[in-house]
């Protein structure tokens, strides 16, 4: 089994195409998007809104282990799915999502996404990644609820979140560790599969 056809540590057939939208589309991450998202890791504006430190050309699974950590207490121990985000147009990876801790008992999955592409970031594209990887959590893998983290100075990416119909919920104080040593708040936000129903049909 080569890097590229693995189904574990959130690899997916590379033989598929899942979601598509106007500008993006969601395919399986591969070592190829991880290498490249690695060299854009060590952007200030990536380490400031995702808490990481940059990683190294070798870290490929350190990688893996940091975007689909899990932070809310109600996820489970389900493989994560981590798909990377096409742009339609220049078929170029610009980003990930992942959904990890997925809860059979109680239908739950924490959601984490980044656009590591900096050309792409404030122009919707997240905001489509979302609503597909959403779709996906909903209509293919009939979750009930999902939620995620943000660190509450981050407006842009709580105001996309908000577009897609996530609510706050409440704030986890000193709840991340950050590589400084430093204990800072995390936003948690949360959608149900009938608040999204409600939203898309607006």
């Amino acid at each position: 089994m080569t890097g590229d056809d693995m189904r574990g540590g959130g690899y997916l057939d590379n033989k598929r195409r899942y979601l598509s939208s106007q500008r993006v589309y969601l395919a399986p991450l591969d070592y190829k998007h991880i290498s490249r998202y690695i060299q854009l890791s060590d952007d200030p504006e990536l380490i400031l809104t995702m808490g990481w430190r940059p990683f190294g050309v070798e870290e490929k699974e350190r990688f893996l282990q940091t975007i689909q950590v899990l932070t809310l207490p109600y996820c489970g121990n389900g493989q994560p799915i981590t798909f990377s985000i096409i742009s339609t147009e220049e078929d170029k990876p610009i980003g990930y999502v992942c959904l990890t801790g997925i809860n059979e008992s109680n239908s739950s999955a924490e959601l984490g996404i980044a656009i590591m592409e900096k050309g792409y970031r404030g122009q919707g594209y997240g905001t489509e990644a979302l609503r597909l990887a959403v779709r996906y959590a909903f209509d293919k893998l009939g979750l009930a609820l999902i939620g995620l983290t943000v660190f509450p100075f981050n407006h842009r990416a709580i105001k996309a979140y908000e577009k897609v119909g996530f609510g706050r919920r409440e704030v986890l104080k000193k709840s991340w560790l950050l590589d400084s040593g430093e204990y800072v708040d995390m936003l948690v936000m949360e959608l149900t599969r009938d608040q999204w129903t409600r939203h898309r049909g607006k």
